[in-house]
């Protein structure tokens, strides 16, 4: 069978290599100062010179003390030194500690310490300013069930650089290090159930727990998305999500493993690792690759800018405009809610090249579908893009289940779920509480340094406990309604899944952020952001003011109590909104409040508005 022959992640890759010499393995957009209209020129490289890098490499860590097992970290953004440095680390017989570029000092200083890394990969001047920080100064790590917190500097080996930084005692170029003339490297004696990647949850309920992955759990679910339909050789990939994900790191092994060529966006800064939304919208565009993987909050950006451009002047935003009648016609038919009217018809019907223009300006000439992984893809969203044509079949997964284990197939599917699992191999359960169970071949080993999280969430008959709450149709279809530790209980003692409310009011425009709060309390509220140019248009068709802040403007409070009125009326009684609180500033990555692959850290949130939230719960007598 595919990949179960294989005994590690390189000896799969150079198998894979030695076959295929000369074909293209990465694709990566040039940016230059003076760019055009034209498209931007493209560095190919082939399996051949990553083979020969990746050896390099790998001989110049071995040189430098690297023996079985030793942690080393990468600190990047998604890019093709990533991976080479991913392949010689496991060549090497390293352990991969994956790091988003997005984090602070101190949140990276607590992923090399409890994963005890020794050498460390930097994309830059900016994330080495950051090693440099940590190795200098004390920081403090957070307590964890097993260790208390304590105070602590970084200790390193080596630090290896992707860009050109500052001279210091531990750097060394990327550039040079691959150069290395290649030695025996031994990867025949390391084996399919040896630790080959630390993830790092995301840390949105306490410390981030270090999964523990091994060879075998990658070449398995390589293998399971294979089988599920994921993938061809002749794919293409574009790959912008960052690396320290899992569901990138599944996207990229595809392409270092199976053949698909992998595109990369351009690097707009050399010294920084900040990401240009407007560069790596052209990227996705030009790079034409038969799939994009995207997480839930870029195609809900993407929902709102097709719905701005509506808003423009002339005859572009009038055929946008009638467009949208007919997306809106198509999504309620898609829906089963209701017919087309002739209007809506009319409008589809005469709007079908207009359709195929923003198929195009979103994501190429050469799209067979999106895959939606690393959150719950809202209906509402996956409805309009299905009714744009653009097929988007959300996934399910987690870092610990290494980590696809449920994706739509795009002859089948079916919006609402998740699909069925990718493999006869992955066992999957419904527990009497409703919570989803897995057991498989990617199933990872546990947390690194925490027993108790782990014996919490791995069952002694092997089963592994999601916290997910779902629901499987009479054909195995799953779907996920709601986050078991999430679930708010009210002081009546009822349980809502916070969810399915916060997608059913993110539905309309108006909102970029909604947490729902109301454990212990006897209703339910809700904290917003808002999404500026659609409060702003607002006013501009009513030819009223708006002013800052939303929070104190009766008349954006307004807007926003208009569209919870419409929300309630398709809730239950006890789970309507009684109140709500608008936060100003967007939540985000920079401040905090998003993780790096965008999901919400709820209850950050609720500590940080704690005062906001008890509020809502004073003098109410609705």
């Amino acid at each position: 069978m595919f990949f179960d022959h294989s005994t590690s992640i390189p000896a799969a890759f150079f198998d894979y290599a030695q076959q295929n010499p000369q074909k293209v393995l990465f694709s990566q957009a040039l940016f230059t100062v003076n760019e055009g209209s034209e498209p931007r020129a493209k560095k190919a490289i082939t399996f051949s010179e990553v083979e020969s890098q990746v050896i390099g490499l790998a001989t110049a860590l071995k040189k430098s003390g690297l023996t079985f097992g030793t942690r080393v970290a990468v600190v990047s953004n998604s890019r093709p030194e990533w991976l080479v440095a991913d392949l010689a680390i496991l060549a090497a017989g390293g352990v991969v500690v994956s790091v988003y570029q997005s984090l602070t000092p101190v949140d990276i200083g607590y992923l090399l310490y409890d994963s005890q890394a020794e050498f460390v990969f930097v994309e830059n001047q900016e994330q080495l300013d950051k090693i440099i920080y940590l190795m200098e100064n004390e920081f403090e790590v957070a307590a964890t069930e097993e260790r208390a917190a304590l105070k602590t500097r970084v200790a390193l080996k080596g630090i290896i650089a992707f860009e050109k930084v500052k001279d210091h005692a531990l750097v060394s170029q990327f550039s040079v290090a691959v150069t290395h003339q290649g030695e025996g490297l031994g990867i025949d004696q390391i084996k399919r159930d040896a630790l080959a990647t630390l993830v790092y949850t995301s840390g949105t309920s306490g410390p981030p727990k270090g999964v523990m992955q091994t060879h075998g759990n990658h070449l398995a679910n390589l293998r399971q998305a294979f089988e599920a339909g994921m993938y061809q050789s002749e794919s293409s990939i574009i790959l912008f999500l960052p690396l320290a994900h899992s569901f990138a790191r599944l996207m990229a092994y595809i392409g270092c493993l199976a053949g698909p060529t992998i595109h990369f966006p351009a690097i707009l800064d050399k010294n920084s690792s900040k990401l240009d939304q407007k560069s790596i919208t052209r990227d996705i565009a030009e790079a034409d690759a038969t799939i994009i993987p995207l997480v839930p909050r870029i195609l809900e950006k993407m929902k709102l800018g097709v719905e701005e451009r509506a808003q423009a002047a002339g005859l572009n935003g009038l055929l946008i405009k009638i467009m949208l009648c007919g997306i809106q016609g198509k999504v309620r038919l898609l829906k089963r809610e209701g017919i087309m009217s002739v209007t809506e018809v009319l409008c589809y019907k005469i709007t079908a090249k207009l359709r195929k223009l923003i198929r195009r300006k979103l994501f190429g000439t050469q799209l067979i579908n999106v895959i939606s992984g690393g959150a719950k893809l809202a209906d509402d969203i996956n409805y309009f893009f299905e009714a744009l044509e653009i097929p988007v079949l959300q996934g399910y997964g987690l870092t610990e289940t290494s980590v696809a284990t449920n994706v739509n197939r795009l002859a089948h599917n079916r919006i609402g779920t998740v699909g069925p699992v990718l493999s006869k191999d992955i066992e999957l359960r419904i527990a009497t509480d409703g919570e989803i169970l897995f057991r498989g071949p990617n199933i990872a080993l546990g947390y690194l340094n925490r027993v108790k999280a782990t014996l919490d969430a791995w069952d002694q008959e092997g089963w592994f406990h999601t916290g997910d709450i779902g629901v499987l149709s009479d054909d195995l279809y799953l779907s996920i309604t709601g986050r078991k530790k999430e679930l708010i209980v009210t002081a009546g003692g009822k349980k809502i899944a916070p969810e399915a409310i916060e997608a059913k009011l993110k539905a309309s425009s108006l909102f970029s952020q909604v947490v729902l709060v109301g454990e212990g309390k006897p209703y339910c509220c809700v904290l917003v952001t808002l999404n500026p140019s659609v409060v702003n248009e607002q006013f501009k068709e009513s030819g009223a003011q708006s002013a800052e802040p939303y929070s104190s403007n009766l008349a954006v409070q307004q807007l926003v109590q208009n569209e919870i009125d419409l929300l309630n009326k398709q809730l239950a009684s006890f789970e309507t909104v009684k109140r709500f609180h608008i936060i100003d500033a967007d939540f985000s990555i920079e401040n905090g409040f998003l993780t790096p692959t965008m999901k919400v850290k709820r209850m950050l949130v609720i500590r940080r508005f704690e005062k906001e939230i008890e509020a809502l719960y004073r003098g109410y007598n609705g």
